[in-house]
């Protein structure tokens, strides 16, 4: 194993006044003043070599904390961290760095303190210079830079200097968006060449791109060490629960829907989308999270004659049926999905907000049909669909409520493209133009 924590548990002490410090540390018979604060409590896993492994939480979950005691910039209060292998830190702005020294000094600095010689930096500094890219701001102090001319360096520093594992803590989220892509590209490379990498990151896509593992922290314990795309909706799932009320309904069964019931449904469409659906349920049940006020009551993927389907051709047109029952009155609900590749990355996404659709006013007990039909022009491989219902609250800040939120509502494999193969993960259709001059 490169990395190897067992038992590890980082406490500080919480004190309510300044003077309570002074009155603990000279009591005569050790009287507490202040109370214990778990930062961190018995983390326990284990990274092996070349491995890239993603860190998410809610901020206050501990994240920096684990990092900097990896990275070897604290001490825990218990337990163990093994690290076999140089590494390099890119930590919160600030660390490992001297404000008043120029760019020039401040690779030398930084390098000597994750244990390099000079003559190592040398032989990288013109690297490091031509990847920061700062211009002459590389001769002036720390002190007079932007954060983005900060990150550029710092990045430019841990990445350049051939570490063994790397450690980055939300610090590219600083950068411009052309300097996140070439950092991202980078940091590839250095996966693909070997380098074990631990990534903290509140952009779960970037986490499921980067990362096979991934480890969910919250209040200082570890929920859970798993596949990134598992960790994203555990995350997502503590993340909705923690902001709004969920309820955990029964799987619904097909005797739900009755005679009774049937009688009043308008058509044989509507019969087949609110009936027959205990695959879906069953399905639909993992991870799902709902508020009670209005939910799926079944999701179809068809082809052009209404067949349920589960294999796709290249470009053919389907129908994404979704059927969504009302349970209290709404002021608005919006609904949407999001299509992913088998790794668990975001593919196409739209929602009723995007489309211009959303139901205004829906009421209890209102049934809804809800088609989206689009042409699927994918590569081939395993795709699932996460479909959405929720309640607009602050759309500025992205804020909903989410009402039913289904990450595994269909599951679908594209069949090859015929003739020629398609290399990138999506194709839109182009007007090519050739002039002869």
């Amino acid at each position: 194993m490169t990395i190897k924590v067992e038992n590890l548990s980082k406490i500080y002490k919480l004190y309510d006044k300044p003077i309570d410090r002074l009155k603990e540390s000279m009591h005569p018979f050790k009287k507490k003043y202040h109370r214990d604060f778990y930062a961190l409590r018995d983390i326990k896993f284990e990274i092996a070599r070349g491995e890239t492994v993603g860190i998410i939480g809610k901020n206050g979950s501990g994240k920096s904390t684990l990092l900097k005691i990896v990275a070897g910039v604290l001490s825990p209060s218990s337990g163990t961290v093994k690290v076999d292998g140089k590494v390099s830190a890119l930590l919160e702005l600030g660390t490992g760095f001297n404000p008043e020294l120029n760019g020039i000094e401040n690779i030398y600095f930084s390098g000597t303190i994750m244990g390099y010689t000079r003559e190592a930096i040398d032989k990288k500094l013109d690297n490091i210079i031509s990847f920061a890219d700062i211009g002459d701001f590389i001769y002036q102090p720390l002190k007079t830079y932007s954060s983005g001319m900060f990150v550029r360096l710092a990045f430019a520093v841990a990445t350049n200097i051939d570490p063994e594992i790397l450690i980055i803590d939300e610090a590219l989220a600083v950068g411009d968006m052309f300097f996140q892509a070439k950092s991202m590209t980078h940091m590839k490379k250095m996966m693909d060449s070997g380098v074990t990498v631990i990534f903290v990151s509140h952009d779960t896509g970037a986490i499921k791109s980067l990362c096979k593992q991934a480890i969910l922290l919250d209040s200082g314990i570890l929920v859970d060490y798993d596949r990134a795309d598992k960790i994203e909706e555990k995350y997502f799932a503590l993340k909705v629960m923690s902001e709004q009320k969920v309820v955990q309904k029964e799987i619904i069964k097909n005797e739900q829907f009755d005679n009774e019931n049937n009688c009043k449904i308008k058509s044989e469409t509507w019969a087949l989308a609110f009936s027959n659906n205990s695959d879906f349920q069953k399905r639909a049940s993992y991870q799902r999270i709902q508020n009670g006020k209005a939910n799926f009551v079944n999701v179809q993927l068809l082809d052009e004659n209404d067949n349920q389907i589960n294999h796709v051709d290249y470009e053919q047109l389907v129908t994404l049926r979704m059927a969504v029952e009302v349970c209290e009155d709404i002021h608005m609900m919006a609904f949407g999905y999001h299509i992913r590749d088998v790794n668990g990355v975001y593919i196409v996404y739209s929602d009723s907000i995007i489309e211009n659709k959303s139901l205004n006013y829906p009421k209890k007990g209102d049934r809804y049909i809800i088609d989206w039909k689009f042409r699927v022009s994918l590569k081939d491989g395993t795709f699932n669909i996460i479909c959405v219902l929720s309640i607009p609250i602050n759309l500025t800040m992205g804020q909903v409520d989410f009402c039913d939120f289904i990450p595994l509502a269909v599951q679908f494999q594209v069949l090859p493209k015929k003739i020629s193969r398609l290399y990138g993960g999506v194709h839109w259709e182009n007007e090519v133009i050739i002039t002869n001059i």
